[in-house]
């Protein structure tokens, strides 16, 4: 059991109060009970009317079409969180409930109709104290779980997926967007898999920033050695700061590497040579003293000193000083250039990975990496929309995420996440995107949004099948969804 409950029917039918009677047997009357978990207000009325809630984070406030006159006396109850609660006319001598709380939070409201020994009742009940968990097996390996819970300091809505990674009918993959952008819900439903969350930063509203290994291919370069996942064909994965570059042939035989132009561009002084990666960036920055070599269909198509466009699947060589006549002579328009990218440690074994960061957990202790990675402060602090990874000593995979805040809390610090995944059992653990990028995804349901709200697209992420679970077949239509919010802005190099 735990140790609060909701709802506490047994409690409520304790300590029940209500303001005194009024003469006039026609108007409504309120009444309280509390108890240390929750508070519940009745607001009873002559007959049946409807209500319309105008509530803020520290005011509960529902207009009933009931007639008042005159404002019922005021009550202050003794209480920690509720406040006060009045019942006063409107404009137009109708009666409004108000409950003003010292806290925000979260509350129940719903109306029973009148029948001959009770009259039309609209029931609040604000939850001050309680937890809830809710659990599903998804597969003989793989448990979800949904925990919503509130303490003296804070509220929390998270989603959890317990993999025993040890069962060699389970796989995980890190799965690039088909198309520009997707949905995890939709990369789960297209693949086949169980279940699936968000992975890496991402920038131009399309492009992977850091670390993506899918099926054996580098698709982008660790960037700034931030933490990433390396994720074997069974098993659970491993946490490292890679490092990468991009490995050119040259026409002698000599092969020289590069780094990538987004992991070097905060260098002093700037590397004298650099590639920019077209399936990050649309283009390349201008180099007014130097040279840029467009690599187009694997050979030098173009070069200029100007900013250069770039699609995907093309690359800018940047040179500089020294390396404008060395390796400009060398490679003239048409000549083959194979660029490889690669990865040190090289992770050959590991099919698939995936770079964010920062680190949370190491051999078991919270250690949050964020400032050697040069996190911007907005990961780094405040409580947010959270995605995690996590692994225990026992092999067990542990992905956690942390729905948005909301008027009465919610969210949670790199910190908190990391406790999180700690509770859990996760020895080791690092953070993945989070936000509106922050996505959970049972089958092609989106768990961590309510039903038909927008749910951002991503660029990547990390899904988990089950040789035991047939894949659902695709439906062939997707659901409407409403337009993105217009302050939504897609994540940039964070």
């Amino acid at each position: 059991m735990t140790r609060f409950t909701v709802p506490c029917i047994a409690l409520l039918s304790l300590l029940f109060f209500s303001l005194p009677a009024r003469a006039d047997e026609t108007a409504p009357r309120v009444r309280f009970s509390a108890t240390p978990e929750t508070v519940r207000v009745v607001l009873d009325c002559p007959a049946d009317a409807p209500c319309i809630d105008h509530s803020t984070p520290t005011a509960i406030s529902f207009s009933v079409a009931t007639p008042l006159t005159a404002a019922l006396p005021a009550v202050t109850p003794n209480d920690p969180i509720v406040t006060g609660i009045a019942v006063t006319p409107d404009d137009q001598q109708q009666a409004v409930l108000t409950i003003t709380l010292a806290k925000a939070r979260k509350y129940h409201q719903f109306i029973l109709a009148a029948d001959q020994d009770h009259p039309f009742r609209v029931v609040i009940d604000i939850l001050k104290l309680f937890k809830t968990e809710t659990r599903q097996s998804l597969s003989p390996a793989i448990t979800y779980l949904r925990l919503e819970t509130q303490t003296e300091d804070r509220y929390l809505a998270a989603h959890f997926l317990d993999i025993d990674a040890r069962q060699p009918q389970v796989h995980f993959s890190v799965t690039p967007a088909a198309g520009a952008r997707e949905r995890v819900c939709e990369m789960v439903t297209r693949t086949g898999a169980v279940c699936g969350v968000n992975g890496g930063y991402f920038m131009d509203g399309t492009r992977p920033v850091g670390l993506v290994k899918a099926d054996g291919r580098i698709l982008s370069l660790p960037l700034w050695a931030r933490t990433a996942a390396a994720f074997p064909r069974n098993g659970a994965p491993i946490f490292d700061n890679p490092h990468g570059v991009w490995r050119i042939i040259l026409p002698d035989h000599t092969t020289r590497d590069l780094p990538d132009w987004l992991d070097a561009s905060v260098l002093t002084p700037l590397p004298s040579a650099a590639v920019v990666n077209g399936d990050q960036l649309n283009h390349t920055p201008a180099i007014p003293d130097g040279l840029i070599l467009l690599i187009k269909d694997g050979k030098v198509a173009a070069r200029s000193n100007a900013a250069t466009p770039l699609c995907a699947g093309q690359w800018g060589v940047l040179l500089r000083g020294d390396d404008v006549k060395a390796l400009g002579e060398l490679l003239p328009d048409g000549t083959p250039v194979p660029l490889t990218p690669v990865l040190q440690p090289a992770w050959t074994e590991y099919p698939n990975a995936i770079g964010a960061g920062p680190r949370l957990l190491r051999a078991g202790k919270i250690d949050i990496s964020g400032p050697n990675e040069r996190m911007k402060p907005d990961i780094l602090t405040g409580r947010h929309a959270r995605t995690g990874l996590g692994v225990t000593k026992q092999g067990h995979v542990i992905m956690a995420v942390v729905e948005t805040p909301c008027p009465f809390g919610g969210g949670a610090t790199l910190e908190e996440l990391a406790a999180l995944l700690q509770e859990r059992g996760a020895v080791e653990a690092m953070n993945f995107d989070g936000g509106g990028s922050t996505s959970l995804a049972l089958g092609g349901v989106t768990v961590n949004y309510p039903p038909n709200q927008w749910v951002r697209p991503v660029a990547t992420g990390v899904l988990v099948t089950d040789d035991r679970i047939t894949p659902v077949a695709p439906k062939s239509t997707k659901p409407v969804l409403p337009d993105p919010p217009a302050n939504d802005k897609p994540a940039a190099v964070e």
